[in-house]
């Protein structure tokens, strides 16, 4: 599931509502004799309670780390339902880095620190959904392949449980197929132009679609093989035929069939074809 957090959040959250209830929460934590009065003017004779600042923001922190909680506490209910590790990463909006993968730090936040008896990290919920076994479900965290080796409890024949494993069955058995494809492709890439295009694409999808310096021309050939027309608009290409154009103008010995350049490209980097 893919989340656009802004839309999302403005369809979802009455922001307003959300600063009066914070505000409120954290005036209601900070002790009477740590509030002052903010006036509108010096002069004036009616002013606004306010915390001091320094209580102001312990209150605000312990109200944070609450609706934190309170926010992980949700996710746990998610996965209840059968939202994926992957899915409650974008909703928690962890971004990417090259420290830890996304969804495995999803599941560490959510389930917490390991405890002092323990060397690992749970996460409990009952399998729900429309396929789920209602049982009590032990998640050890997103970190082995099949779904049954990191959920223990669910009835044999869950329907829930055999979905996901199918599901990652079938992630596998795409991923082997882009691989074949891009054996094959890559020896039919031989201009130094689509080598280079080949490794920036493979750098930009494993680094959370992160894009280097590049110039104007190679930015270009990434965002065409990635079809990533957001940032084909940044650099002022909108149109991809354009795109190709220019990309090809800055060619010394530019392809004489540059849409089936660009395919192989794609299939060297990527593993999609046309």
């Amino acid at each position: 599931m893919s989340t656009n957090s802004s839309t999302a959040e403005s369809k979802a959250v009455d922001m307003a509502a959300v600063r009066q209830i914070v505000d409120r929460a954290v005036k209601a934590a900070v002790p009477a004799n740590q509030m002052t009065t903010r006036k509108i003017r010096p002069e004036s004779d009616y002013g606004f309670p306010e915390p001091q600042p320094l209580a102001g923001l312990q209150a605000a922190l312990s109200v944070a780390r609450l609706a934190q909680n309170q926010a992980y506490t949700f996710a746990k209910g998610l996965r209840g339902e059968g939202s994926s590790w992957d899915e409650i990463a974008d909703l928690l909006e962890i971004e990417w880095s090259e420290d830890y993968v996304r969804r495995e730090r999803a599941f560490e936040l959510v389930a917490g620190p390991v405890s002092s008896y323990s060397y690992d990290r749970y996460v409990f919920f009952t399998c729900g959904g429309p396929r789920g076994c209602g049982e009590r479900i032990t998640d050890r965290g997103p970190y082995n392949g099949y779904p049954s080796d990191n959920e223990d409890g669910h009835t044999e024949g869950c329907r829930r449980l055999a979905a996901e494993v199918e599901a990652y069955r079938r992630k596998q058995d795409e991923l082997d197929r882009r691989a074949e494809v891009m054996d094959e492709a890559l020896p039919l890439v031989t201009d130094t132009f689509g080598k280079e295009t080949v490794r920036r694409v493979r750098y930009v999808q494993s680094h959370g679609g992160r894009y280097q310096g590049w110039s104007t021309s190679e930015t270009l050939a990434v965002a065409l093989v990635l079809r990533d027309d957001e940032r084909l608009g940044e650099v002022g290409y909108s149109d991809h035929e354009e795109a190709l154009r220019r990309i090809m103008s800055g060619m010394s010995t530019p392809p004489r069939d540059p849409a089936g350049w660009l395919a192989t490209v794609r299939a060297a980097a990527t593993g999609l074809q046309d």
